[in-house]
């Protein structure tokens, strides 16, 4: 299969599309205001509406209703409420679908494991990357789901010779496609216009450790902790990878990340009140 046929075959993102292209093209440009994004969200009746649910979730924890996306973004904070944005959108391209024996509700919920560990990870070191990391999560397997939604039943095959023959899934995926899910979801990040920066993360998200010598600091920080971010919500059974094999760690990961091993059972303890939290309010949307 030739991956440029593949993404060509994928226009905008299933619903909502100008959410995502509009945020992403102004990002791309450098002119995106708070003021902006709440035109752009509040434009779409029916979005604004999840953005202020979730918004007011027991995951963000406001004193006060939020009750308009101006409020959200003065209240919560600009680049929480534009990757909460752009996270909504990706969540259309989890929902619906044939039917598969591929588990997609647990899928997305790894994925939402996968931001909230990268998350509490990368805010040991730098808590003004964050909000960024969550959004790292949340996209770093939008090439499975690129693979699963085109290509089903290859995509069905790949874990079953996995499963079989007891390989990985990346090896499997290099048979069949001739080419990784990271390849193909970082591909299709860059179609979107999603920043450089998050197209490397889904790029590098299973190399431990990641190649990282030609990223920017803050890129190489945000890549590493979504590797980890990775393993850690397998480690703790947070939602159901399509991939069930795990990494050990290696201890300049940890070191790089500024996490004591020490540590691990508090802050694993927290990443798993934190996923909860977030799966009820995810789970009714």
């Amino acid at each position: 299969m030739e991956l440029d046929a593949l993404i060509e075959k994928v226009g905008d993102l299933p619903t909502l599309p100008t959410v995502v292209a509009r945020i992403n093209r102004e990002m791309e440009n450098e002119s995106l205001t708070a003021h902006g994004l709440g035109v752009i969200i509040s434009e779409d009746s029916a979005f604004t509406s999840r953005i202020l649910r979730l918004s007011n979730s027991a995951f963000y924890g406001m004193p006060k209703q939020i009750s308009s996306v101006d409020k959200a973004v003065t209240i919560l904070g600009f680049d929480t409420v534009k990757n909460l944005a752009l996270s909504l959108s990706v969540y259309s391209f989890f929902k619906g679908g044939r039917e598969t024996v591929i588990d997609i509700p647990g899928l997305w919920n790894h994925s939402l494991a996968c931001a909230v560990c990268t998350k509490l990870l990368i805010a040991k070191s730098s808590r003004k990357l964050a909000e960024e990391a969550f959004l790292f999560g949340i996209l770093h397997d939008i090439g499975k789901m690129l693979l699963i939604n085109n290509n089903l039943a290859d995509m069905e095959n790949v874990l079953r010779i996995s499963r079989d023959r007891g390989i990985t899934q990346n090896e499997a995926e290099r048979e069949i496609f001739g080419f990784t899910h990271q390849k193909a979801g970082a591909r299709l990040a860059k179609k979107w216009k999603f920043p450089g920066n998050i197209v490397m993360g889904i790029k590098l998200h299973h190399d431990l450790p990641p190649e990282i010598k030609k990223l920017a600091p803050e890129t190489a920080a945000l890549v590493r902790a979504l590797c980890v971010g990775n393993q850690m919500a397998k480690a703790l059974s947070l939602g159901i990878s399509t991939n069930p094999h795990r990494r050990d760690i290696p201890v300049i990961m940890w070191k790089s990340l500024h996490v004591n091993r020490n540590e691990l059972p508090k802050l694993s303890v927290k990443m798993k009140e934190d996923f909860n939290m977030i799966l009820r309010d995810w789970g009714n949307d």
